[in-house]
């Protein structure tokens, strides 16, 4: 059968057309990516060596290829070990076949590819090149050593003796030799001897050193007693008592040579990135920062590629006495000194959703966000982490009884402010999420369908002479949701849109993180109605009692997620029609039938004294 093959312009001379390239692009073959280069393929983070075997010597198309790990490395050092390789499976290549020309003219045809490879006779071709290629891999990254005195030493009392032996064995049989060596081997062996050890006894000469039919037997090896570094079990060879590597001080770990830049470099290059994007100072930024200064801190700046997912792990195992609030942590004290003064859990520790998704996770992206820059492949890539125990599993929000609901409303009109009064109405009626309820202006707001009002932002804000990106979660955030139609007979839409593009809520809008203070003032509210029992009962739980009890109202599921900014497509069939809502579904949600809550501190809101209305600073004295 014909076999056709593609060469590139560019094969070195010394390339048998007969050997195979596995990484090279095959005929009619489309190949979805790009080719790692000759002899070269990526598996996973690992790189490959691969090669058949010549026809001329046993291979050829069809015969299982030579393959040869390389492991994680930067595709510049896998090319250059992948070249090496290459040139000594060509050299072991025509050694082999020079040895089965010589040998009494064995057809070399014989050698087929289909010949089982459990035949170690037929087999000894890969079998031998294998180990060439794996000696060379080893010598390419262990290169030899110059001997010890103690080496150099041995070397010349082996090299005088075995001279010794090779006259006293031309002499036994018949050759050449010289007889002051041979007549005298004995006493010349011993002096030999005593040239490199103070007291020598007699040396008798072993018959394998002058045998020209054997090697001298290689003395039996001595297993080295080696040092364990855990201390075993009394009870057997395993015990979690022992002290695995993610315990030991990350930052004096011994780590391979390694020319790429150091993880500082890269964490902060990605921060820079990150912060292009933003309009403005970012807290998150901020707070990113701060955690990858603690990594570096708690684990060592180290090159980028010199990581394992066990410095991960390492900082887990750190983070799991780290105290959660920020006041328990001593600023004139560093983080590790932090870290030693709570080991025995006196302070409340990190949350797993705080653990996960705020510390380990910008660690986790920062690694990964230079890779194509600098040629190295992800070190805690697909990483599996263990966490504490002690880190608290995420609060579930529990819902409000209709009574809580009330005295929040009642007390929050009662403040007098803004936010108070109808923040928690807005979140009760509308299901939004507070930090996008709090950016909004008056220019939002507008009549779409006849009686029925709708509140939109347009996803950026004009704050401080600056535009700025409003908090919204996801896409489907940005989109208009209906005023249910209370809002409208107290006439707080329509005095909203008189504001133009002024903002709703002015005073939360003047400090540096409106959407975190306006949590934290809505956190307060619920403490001041005395209705916060635990602490899953939150602000969001008006937002989730809208979604729950709007599907006690008929109102269907696709249309309750548009109206509190949930994504769709968690079923195919969601995506179909308008990506908002009807005016006709619009419509059933603005006058969807009210819980059975008093209502009456909204009648005849003041809205101008409410927006004009000053924040003291401080809390309120009781009885004030």
């Amino acid at each position: 059968m014909n076999v056709s093959r593609i060469v590139s312009r560019h094969v070195h001379s010394d390339v048998s057309p007969d050997a195979e390239i596995i990484s090279a692009k095959k005929q009619n073959r489309k190949l979805k990516k790009r080719s790692s280069g000759l002899y070269l393929v990526r598996s996973g983070g690992i790189y490959l060596f691969q090669i058949r075997l010549p026809k001329r010597i046993g291979g050829g198309a069809g015969s299982r290829p030579i393959r040869v790990s390389l492991g994680a490395l930067s595709h510049q050092e896998a090319r250059e070990l992948a070249d090496a390789l290459g040139a000594l499976a060509r050299a072991a290549f025509k050694e082999i076949e020079k040895r089965m020309a010589q040998d009494n003219g064995v057809d070399q045809t014989s050698f087929s590819s289909g010949m089982s490879a459990g035949d170690a006779e037929d087999d000894w071709p890969y079998e031998f090149v294998s180990l060439i290629l794996k000696a060379g891999l080893f010598d390419a990254r262990e290169p030899t050593r110059s001997p010890t005195p103690e080496e150099v030493k041995g070397l010349e009392l082996m090299r005088g003796l075995v001279r010794i032996g090779q006259q006293v064995s031309a002499k036994q049989s018949g050759q050449p030799y010289d007889d002051m060596i041979a007549d005298n081997a004995e006493l010349l062996a011993a002096r030999h001897v005593s040239k490199y050890e103070r007291s020598a006894g007699p040396v008798s000469i072993s018959e394998q050193l002058y045998s020209s039919t054997q090697m001298p037997t290689a003395p039996e090896q001595v297993a080295t007693p080696v040092t364990p570094s855990i201390r075993r079990s009394t009870k057997g060879p395993i015990s979690r008592s022992e002290t695995p590597a993610f315990k030991e001080d990350r930052r004096t770990v011994k780590r391979k040579p390694s020319t790429k830049p150091l993880f500082s470099q890269i964490a902060s290059e990605y921060l820079t990135l990150r912060q292009s994007g933003k309009s403005g100072k970012s807290t998150d930024l901020d707070i990113a920062e701060f955690r990858l200064n603690m990594f570096v801190e708690l684990i060592g700046d180290h090159p980028i590629d010199t990581y394992t997912p066990t410095d991960l792990q390492a900082f887990i195992e750190l983070l799991k006495f780290w105290p959660a609030r920020q006041k328990d942590r001593d600023e004139s004290l560093t983080p590790r000194e932090i870290i030693a003064g709570n080991r025995d859990f006196h302070l409340e520790t990190l949350a797993l959703k705080t653990l996960q998704e705020g510390y380990v996770a910008v660690v986790k992206t920062a690694f990964g966000s230079r890779t194509t820059t600098y040629d190295y492949a992800n070190p805690v890539a697909g990483a599996k982490l263990v966490y504490p125990d002690s880190a608290r599993d995420p609060l579930r929000t529990e819902p409000l009884s209709v009574q809580k609901i009330g005295l929040l409303l009642k007390t929050g009109v009662e403040q007098g402010m803004m936010d108070t009064a109808m923040l928690p109405l807005l979140g009760l009626l509308t299901g939004r999420r507070l930090g996008l309820l709090v950016h909004l202006q008056g220019m939002d707001f507008r009549e779409k369908f006849e009686g029925v009002w709708v509140a939109q932002t347009g996803g950026i804000v004009y704050r401080d002479g600056v535009w700025r990106r409003v908090p919204y979660k996801t896409d489907a955030s940005v989109s208009f949701f209906v005023l249910h139609n209370f809002l409208v007979e107290i006439g707080f839409p329509q005095w909203a849109k008189e504001q133009g593009d002024a903002f709703i809520f002015r005073e939360l809008m003047r400090l540096d993180d409106p959407s975190k203070s306006a949590s934290s003032y809505m956190s307060r509210l619920m403490d001041e109605a005395g209705i916060k029992d635990v602490a899953q009962e939150k602000f969001h739980s008006l937002r989730a009692g809208f979604i729950s009890t709007s599907g006690d109202k008929g109102i269907e599921p696709r249309d309750r997620k548009l109206q509190a900014g949930h994504e769709l497509g968690a079923d195919e069939h969601e995506l179909y029609g308008f990506q908002t809502l009807t005016e006709t579904k619009a419509r059933q949600i603005a006058y969807m039938p009210l819980p059975d809550i008093d209502l009456t501190p909204y009648q005849g809101l003041d809205f101008d004294k409410l927006a004009a209305a000053k924040r003291t600073r401080g809390r309120k004295t009781k009885g004030a």
